[in-house]
């Protein structure tokens, strides 16, 4: 799959519908790649969003990566499956299969030589600029950023501290582009 130089990651649900109209908006807007997150959901009402959200993103050809359950991603018609950098500590193996999509985030060059090594498909690296989501890591800046890309062969996006406007600099540095949703949530 050719990646595109932006990869959505949904901003915790809130009100369904508000949620759906601007996932509606943002893939109109271009987005092509996503990450459903499900933060603070039980598994019921995540899967019943995700088959929303699976039958909304493929009607504008765009590819959905689930978070937590493995066997949802097969089960829903995901096209993948997103591990964060705990999810990805404890993976001894690909817990999706090929062809499915299998992406990972990570905070050190360790991390993602580990997601290479089960078979990651890309990778998210975070944070490059100072973010309050990691207030205690010290972010990485496009140098650290170029640095870790010129070691591995894995696709990486930028995360942390950057949005849509810092998709030009992200690439400069080795990115395949930015990952999140400022400048491309919709909402």
């Amino acid at each position: 799959m050719e990646l595109p130089t932006h990869y959505l990651i949904t901003p915790s649900p809130g009100d369904r519908a508000e949620f759906l109209a601007a996932l509606e908006c943002s893939l109109q807007a271009g987005t092509r790649l996503m990450q459903l997150k499900g933060k603070g959901m039980g598994t019921q009402e995540y899967a019943e969003l995700a088959r929303e959200v699976i039958d909304l993103a493929h009607r504008h050809g765009c590819k959905v990566l689930l978070t937590g359950d493995p066997g949802l991603v097969e089960k829903l018609g995901a096209d993948g499956l997103h591990l964060d950098s705990k999810a990805l500590k404890s993976a001894v193996t690909r817990p999706v299969p090929h062809p499915y999509l299998l992406a990972i985030s990570g905070h050190t060059l360790e991390a993602l030589e580990k997601g290479e090594a089960i078979g990651a498909s890309f990778a998210v690296l975070s944070p490059i600029q100072y973010t309050s989501a990691h207030p205690d890591i010290e972010p990485l800046g496009w140098g650290g950023l170029m640095r870790i890309a010129e070691q591995l062969a894995l696709p990486l996006y930028a995360l942390g501290g950057v949005s849509a406007d810092d998709e030009q600099a992200a690439i400069q540095a080795g990115a395949r582009g930015v990952a999140g949703h400022k400048g491309y949530w919709k909402g």
